[in-house]
This record gives structure tokens, sequence and C-alpha cells, in this order.
């Protein structure tokens, strides 16, 4: 079946494209869609069939999980418990370029996260995955519309080369302004104050995170201030 291809110029004018997208999401189908970074490669993580296809088109290890992305952090709180630090760097970095790795309710099937109990998620700063994720209710996945190992894809053209008939439907909202995907973070510790733990340093700038929590009231109280980082 040939992809589809429709073209998003700003929110006033979405409507119908965020329809047509949570009509192929519901139905097992793959959409290639923009962020606030590169464009991603969505279905219902729900949908066992349907990821697996995503994993397929993707050629992605099917062990390593898949991240989600969120409306908001209230659509977050169905599927993960906030504790104090990871709220604190929700509120001073979502909606945006922050993945947080986090523990996982039992609402996140193992096949979701790859069996580890924990997964990636993040509220983008833009409007097309939130408001798909919010007309579903639900989350959607979130990896990168590339194939494994493949060029990062910072506009759709790129995404349908790798891709391409793959795919149900692409959105086509111009060339993303990021040079960079999300940046990785998860709070580590049992008792306050907490580390933070760097897991990939993205378009959210490590010192940018450590400046903003260097004069955040309640990070002061939470964090412990170090970032450390995996082979610490």
């Amino acid at each position: 079946m040939t992809s589809r291809t429709l073209t998003v110029k700003d929110e006033k004018s979405c409507d119908d494209v965020i329809q047509e997208a949570v009509r192929t999401i519901q139905d097992g189908g793959l959409v290639v869609y923009p962020t606030d970074t590169s464009y991603g490669i969505a279905c219902d993580p729900m949908q066992e069939p349907a990821l697996e296809r995503l994993i397929s088109v993707k050629k992605r290890n099917k062990g390593i999980g898949v991240p989600l992305l969120f409306s908001d952090i209230h659509q977050c709180e169905m599927y993960h418990d906030f504790e104090s630090l990871e709220r604190v760097l929700a509120r001073l970095f979502w909606p945006g370029a922050l993945t947080l790795i986090v523990t996982t309710k039992d609402a996140i099937p193992a096949y979701i996260t790859g069996g580890r109990g924990s997964a990636a998620i993040r509220v983008p700063d833009h409007f097309i995955p939130r408001r798909i994720a919010r007309e579903l209710g639900l989350p959607i996945v979130g990896t990168s519309a590339n194939l494994s190992g493949g060029e990062t894809p910072f506009e759709v053209s790129a995404a349908k080369r790798q891709l391409g008939d793959g795919v149900d439907l692409y959105i086509d909202g111009g060339p993303s302004s990021a040079k960079a995907n999300s940046t990785i973070l998860g709070v580590e510790g049992t008792e306050e104050p907490l580390n933070i733990k760097v897991y990939r340093e993205g378009s959210l700038s490590v010192e940018r995170i450590t400046d903003s929590l260097r004069i955040d009231s309640d990070a002061l109280r939470f964090w412990t201030n170090r970032i450390i980082y995996p082979d610490m």
C-alpha cells in the first residue's frame, strides 16, 4: 500500500490531520510526525502487533523497548508515580527536549519496556504529537523515524528515504529547528537528596539543566548537586 503525506502549516489548521493520524493509529497503522527534535514514528503502543510492525519497519532490536510521548504530565501519571526530583525536572523542562527514564506501573506492558520495568517518557514541545496523544487518550511511540542506526530525520524527506511505504501516513510539519535528539536523564537514589544521571546529552544541554536546577528552591532540596554518567 502506498503511504500518504499530509502537510501541516500551523496549529490552527491541523485538526483534520490530527484526526486522520488518530484514526490511522487506532486502526493499527504507523504515522510519522514532527516533534521539537527529530521526526518520530508512532503507533498505539498498547496494540502489540502494531508495535511489532513498527519495530520491523525500523529494523530495531525488539529487546531495547521504545520511548513514549505524552500529551502532558497528567497523562504520564497514569503510567508512572513521579518522585520529588523527577517532578522538578518535568516542571522545569516539559514540554521540551528532556526524556526521563522512569519506573513503570503495570499499565505499561513488558513488550513496550523490553522487560526492563522502566521506560523512556517525554512531553515534547510540539503540538502535533501532544494533540495526537491527547485525542487518543494514550501515549504514542516516540522513537525516531529512521532505520535503526540510520540518518536522524530532522525533516520528513529523510524519514521517507529510509522507511518508504512501510509507513501508512507521513505528517510534514517542515524542517525541525533542532540539530540533535532529546537529552535523556534518570534520577538515582533511594533517599533524598538524589543524583541525576545523564544517559545521553542532546538538544537540552547539561549546562542549561544544571543552571536551572541550581536556582530552583525545590531542586536544591531534593538534588545532591551531582550530575553522573553511566560509566561512573
